[in-house]
Formats: structure tokens, C-alpha cells, sequence
């Protein structure tokens, strides 16, 4: 007995240690994220996170043969240059920064028009070649060479995470990246934005389109008319013009003559501290007016409008919004020129046929797009980095705008009326809204859960309804709207509970059945907070001065060590060398291609497991030829193991017959 209990508290201590060991190695796993040197923000449920690349080989004989058969007649507004399908070991060298920064990616899809890259080897578990014909619902849509209609069905690979991150092949990671870069329980989704989105015109910036004045500049289909600041308007008919260098002058006094606004004035002589010239009335009708082009060194002269009655008064507020609107364009001006030199990489040139800009074309008619269903505003392009997906608002984004991701799916090619992949996702995550009910308005407010709006929580739903300081006639003001919502109104279910009011409140109980009773009070509430984001997320608007390096290279092979310099002397945790090389330096390309070579090498100088030994190359670089040769092996070992089923079962048979027979003579002969 002594032994056996002995025997018991051995085996008693021994559960007790395993149990503290397995809650010690519960812990380590969980924050195994902190142990990294990596502190999150706290321990959840982390699902998977599959990344998604598009490649092509360029220099591929079928390819380029398949590309000319489909752009021969294609000459007006498309994009079909080499660079854009050039390889220089891009995606190679992007999967080893993916190995080595961000090894928690669970899977790596590779998205293709049937090629094989001849280094990867797809027998690695964590990599998948997918081409086009698997997730395009619509065949009669390939072959396609335009990346917006590829991005367009990402989101349909089969087996593919919830969450996915999208890499262009010429970008890679230069720095240790974690999920929290993309996405986090509490802040939601990281945006990544660069610089404005390009001139709509070469002189109207998007800033102008929609803003309340009627520009001449704008009033193009380009720029949306204007966004109808100019309805109803002439552009322009019998209006005076305003000299733009007016300035103050000395003190001079202007006889009543001449100009049909001077003789509706009922004085003859006015002293102003301000000098003005006016231009006689010019008669140019709207039709005549669109057809009118002017030099690039001619000074345009702002339209002004007569008052419909004038006045001294009405006089001196036409000088003081001419000296208004004077310091405003300069200021804009300033601005605009600034943020032009920013996005020298990216400005839209107006172009007549030929290859254009398609991806700056795409933008504007992207943003044309969003201006339609969310309204005018200033928008920013996305920066050359790699983005998240939700693969169900890429569902709904695209549901949104059906027609326009259709246009862009046929396009066989790029062009300007595609829908810009990233830019377009950004923004219907930034824009959509939902309707907030007045019961979680009143609840936001009730911080102490009672039931009932406190004077001291009253104070708190001022300070977010008007501008600060609070006047005592906006307080006033607001209690007077409570009490007319109160008058002839109880609501028993609920009580002010004690010390909720000031000494001298005269405030009643306000419930959210008094709350939601009140139409003016609704109202007021509504216009301030009945809407809010449907997604979470955080811009990271300084992203290309912190986060992303970007780099257009060319076939200055000066300019090219330069950008590449500067990219191993500051490394950011996101880089994209995009290719802008000029197709006909080739002596001068193939040189950027070996000092690009030796920059990648430089980084990465460990093949990853995604790779081939160096020795061994993929048999097959096309899918449709690996599954055939897959396809007849298949065949092989099917004849095979139904050559050894059949032999298997005739020798069974005979065994089994000549027992049989040795049976029936033991016992019938």
C-alpha cells in the first residue's frame, strides 16, 4: 500500500509539471511575435495570408508572336511596350526578400499566361502556378495581355486566403515586413498614398474641377465639365473683363463711361485705394468659345459677373474678391507647381495616337469614375507598394462598378479606359459608408450606461456638434431644444439618475426614446454623425518619403547606378524599380540589365527555396505542356497498375482454381 501511494504522488507531480510546461509553451507561442522583436498589439487569432505575384517572360518567342497577331490593328490609345513585359529576374529575386522579410506568408501564388518560370520549382509546397484560364469567367477574354484585366480576377483563385497581399513582380521587400504593415485588428487597413493624382488638363488641376467657380480650363469632357460649376452659365457672353495684375496703386478716380457695368452705377465718381482696369465687353458665344485656343505665352484674364445691382458697396466687394481670388490662385499656383515637381514620373501628356501613358490615362479615368459615385474631391495615387485585398470588397467593389471592371477585362491590351487596380480598391475602402441608427449615436454619448444623457455628458455632444469655444447662446440654444422635444412628452421606463444634473439644470430626463422622438434633434445628430466608414483603416499618407522607395529606371546607366545607390545607402521596407528603359538603346539595356543583376545579388545573394539548384532547370516552361507530359504519365502508370491488376488476378485465379480442383478430387475421387 506504502508503495502504491508513494507510486501515486509521483505520477501526480509528473501531471502538475507537464501541465505548467504546456501552458509556459502556450505562451511562448502566442507571443512568439514579441520574441521576434516585433511587440504586437496582442495576442489573437492570426489567419492566413497568401501572396499573389503576376509574371510574364517578355522575351518568350510565343509571346511575342501571340502580342503582335493581337495588336497589329491597334494603334489609338493603348500601351503595349516591351518594358512591360520584360524580364529581368524580377519575380526571382522578390520571392527571396519574401523568404527572407516575411516568412509567416502562408502559400505564394504566381499568376501567368501559361508560362513557367525555368528556375522555379514547383514541387516546393508553398508555391502554385496559376494561369489565366482558371480564374477569367469569361474565355472569349483571352489571351490577354493587359495587367488591369488580370488584377481584375485575382480575388477567383481557387483555394486562395480571405486576405491576400498583391506584389507586382518588380517589387521586393528590403526590410523585415509583418502582417501589422497591412492590416491590424484595431486600426484596420494601412493605405498607402504617394503624391495627387495627375492634371486632368494641362492647366486644370483635379483641385479646381467642382469647386464652386466656373473654369474655362475645366470645362472639359477630361475634366467632367467642370463638374458643373459652369451650368447655366455662358462661357463667357457679354461679361467685362478684370486685368489679373491689378494691384494697389495710388489713389485715382474712374469717370462713369464706356462700359455698360460702369453705367449702371448711379454715381459718377468714386475714390478707391485700389486701381483697376477694365476691358471693354467682348461678344463670344459658348459654341465659339470651346474652339478658341491660346498661346502658351498669352496671360489668360479672369471672367468676372456683374452684381445685378450696383452700388459703391457692390463695387468694393467686386475689388476685394478680385484681390481675394488674386492671393487664391497664387497660392494654388505655388501648390500645383509643387506637387507637379513631385510627380514629374507620373504627369499625364496628352497624346494623339500611338503608344500613351495608359497607366496615367487609367488613373483619370478611374478617378472620374469614383467622382461620379462618391462626388468631387482631391485624390492621391497609391504608392508602388504591395497591397492587401479582401477578397469579399473586391466582390462588392467590383459588383459596384460592373460595367466599368467588364470594359476592362475585354481590353486584350492596357488602355485608358481601364479601371486602375489599387487606386480604385483604396478608394471604395476609403469611401463607402454606412447609416449609423440614433440608438448607437445616443449610446456613444451615454458613457456611463445609463440610460440617460447627463449635463456633463451633454457638454461632451456640444463640443463635437460646433466649433469650440462653446457660447453661452449655443448651450442655450441646445437646451432649448431639448425642452420643446420634452414638452407634452414622458417616458416613465426611464429615470434621471441622482447627481446626473447640476444644480441649476433645467433639464428634464433625456432617454433615447426622447432623443429618437425629437425630428430636430435627429436631424442635427444625423447631419453630424449618421455616417461612418464601412471599413476600418489608417492612411499612411507620407508613404514615399518613409515606407516606399521608388525608382523609374532608364537606359542612362549614370542615372541607373545613382538610383540603385541610393537604395543601398537608405533602404526602406518597400521597393519598386519600375522599368522605363528605352527599347531602341540596346547596347546600353543589356549593360542596366547586368548592373541590376549584380544590385539584386547584392541583396540577395542566397537563393531561396522557391528556386531550382543552379544546376537544374525546369523541363517544361509552358503549363499546357507540363500537364500533357503530367497527363501521359498518368496513362503510363494507370496501364501499368492495371497491367499488374490483371496479372495479379490471374494468379490469384489459377491458385485459387487449382485449390479448388484438389478439393473436389480429395473429395470426389
Amino acid at each position: 500500500m506504502v508503495f502504491v501511494f508513494r507510486l501515486r504522488r509521483r505520477l501526480l507531480k509528473y501531471k502538475v509539471s507537464l501541465v505548467i510546461s504546456f501552458i509556459i509553451i502556450s505562451l511562448l507561442f502566442c507571443f512568439r511575435v514579441q520574441i521576434a522583436h516585433r511587440p504586437s498589439e496582442y495576442c489573437y487569432n492570426e489567419e492566413p495570408i497568401d501572396v499573389v505575384y503576376t509574371w510574364v517572360n517578355g522575351s518568350d518567342p510565343e509571346f511575342l508572336e501571340s502580342l503582335n497577331a493581337f495588336t497589329s490593328g491597334i494603334r489609338d490609345n493603348v500601351d503595349y511596350s516591351k518594358q512591360r513585359f520584360d524580364d529581368k529576374y524580377e519575380l526571382k529575386f522578390s520571392l527571396r526578400s519574401l523568404e527572407k522579410y516575411a516568412p509567416w506568408v502562408r502559400h505564394v501564388y504566381v499568376v501567368t499566361n501559361g508560362q513557367i518560370p525555368y528556375w522555379l520549382d514547383l514541387d516546393y509546397d508553398k508555391v502554385t502556378i496559376v494561369s489565366h484560364k482558371e480564374i477569367f469567367q469569361d474565355p472569349s477574354s483571352l489571351p490577354t495581355f493587359s495587367s488591369p484585366a488580370i488584377e481584375r480576377n485575382l480575388h477567383r483563385i481557387p483555394n486562395l486566403s480571405k486576405k491576400f497581399i498583391y506584389f507586382n513582380d518588380d517589387i521586393f521587400l528590403a526590410a523585415p515586413t509583418f502582417k501589422e504593415d497591412f492590416y491590424t485588428p484595431n486600426k484596420g487597413y494601412l493605405v498607402y498614398l504617394a503624391w495627387l493624382v495627375p492634371n486632368c488638363s494641362p492647366n486644370c488641376p483635379w483641385m479646381y474641377v467642382a469647386d464652386g467657380q466656373c473654369d474655362k480650363d475645366c470645362f472639359l469632357q477630361q475634366c467632367q465639365m467642370d463638374g458643373g460649376d459652369c451650368d447655366g452659365k455662358d462661357i463667357p457672353s457679354q461679361l467685362p473683363y478684370m486685368a489679373d495684375q491689378s494691384s494697389v496703386g495710388e489713389m485715382k478716380e474712374q469717370k462713369q463711361s464706356q462700359l455698360n457695368m460702369i453705367k449702371q452705377i448711379k454715381t459718377n465718381f468714386y475714390k478707391l485705394n485700389h486701381t483697376t482696369t477694365y476691358h471693354g465687353v467682348q461678344n463670344i458665344s459658348t459654341s465659339n468659345f470651346l474652339n478658341i485656343f491660346v498661346s502658351e505665352s498669352t496671360t489668360q484674364i479672369p471672367v468676372y459677373k456683374p452684381f445685378k445691382k450696383w452700388s459703391l458697396e457692390n463695387l468694393t466687394k467686386i475689388v476685394e474678391i478680385h484681390n481675394k481670388l488674386v492671393l487664391r490662385k497664387d497660392r494654388l499656383r505655388r501648390k500645383r507647381l509643387r506637387k507637379q515637381k513631385d510627380a514629374k514620373n507620373h504627369r499625364w501628356h496628352f497624346q494623339g495616337n500611338t503608344q500613351v501613358d495608359a497607366y496615367s490615362a487609367s488613373l483619370q479615368h478611374t478617378n472620374r469614375m469614383l467622382n461620379v459615385k462618391y462626388g468631387f474631391r482631391t485624390r492621391k495615387v497609391p504608392s508602388h507598394a504591395p497591397i492587401m485585398i479582401d477578397r469579399q470588397i473586391m466582390t462588392k467593389l467590383q459588383d459596384t462598378f460592373n460595367d466599368e471592371f467588364e470594359i476592362t477585362e475585354k481590353n486584350r491590351v492596357r488602355r485608358g479606359d481601364d479601371v486602375q487596380f489599387s487606386f480604385a480598391y483604396y478608394y471604395y475602402l476609403m469611401s463607402e459608408q454606412i447609416d449609423v441608427p440614433i440608438g448607437e449615436i445616443f449610446e456613444e454619448f451615454d458613457t456611463d450606461k445609463s440610460g440617460t444623457w447627463s449635463d456633463r455628458e451633454i457638454r461632451t455632444l456640444l463640443t463635437k456638434l460646433y466649433e469650440l469655444p462653446l457660447s453661452y447662446s449655443i448651450v442655450d440654444h441646445f437646451e432649448a431644444i431639448l425642452l420643446n422635444c420634452s414638452e407634452n412628452k414622458v417616458f416613465s421606463d426611464v429615470s434621471t439618475p441622482e447627481y446626473e444634473r447640476y444644480i441649476d439644470s433645467k433639464l428634464p430626463t433625456i432617454s433615447e426614446r426622447l432623443v429618437a422622438s425629437c425630428p430636430t434633434l435627429v436631424k442635427l445628430l444625423n447631419d453630424r454623425f449618421g455616417l461612418a466608414h464601412k471599413y476600418h483603416f489608417e492612411i499612411i499618407s507620407d508613404a514615399e518619403s518613409k515606407h516606399v522607395s521608388f525608382k523609374m529606371l532608364n537606359s542612362n546607366i549614370s542615372d541607373v547606378v545613382v538610383s540603385l545607390d541610393e537604395i543601398r545607402s537608405n533602404s526602406r521596407k518597400f521597393v519598386c524599380l519600375n522599368d522605363n528603359l528605352d527599347e531602341s538603346k540596346v547596347a546600353e539595356n543589356e549593360l542596366v540589365r547586368a548592373i541590376l543583376y549584380d544590385f539584386y545579388l547584392a541583396l540577395f545573394p542566397q537563393p531561396s527555396k522557391f528556386e531550382l539548384p543552379d544546376e537544374y532547370r525546369n523541363k517544361f516552361v509552358y503549363i499546357k505542356d507540363l500537364n500533357e507530359w503530367k497527363m501521359y504519365r498518368f496513362k503510363i502508370k494507370l496501364f501499368i497498375v492495371f497491367l499488374m491488376s490483371t496479372v495479379l488476378w490471374m494468379t490469384l485465379f489459377n491458385v485459387i482454381r487449382r485449390r479448388f480442383c484438389q478439393m473436389i478430387d480429395i473429395l470426389f475421387c
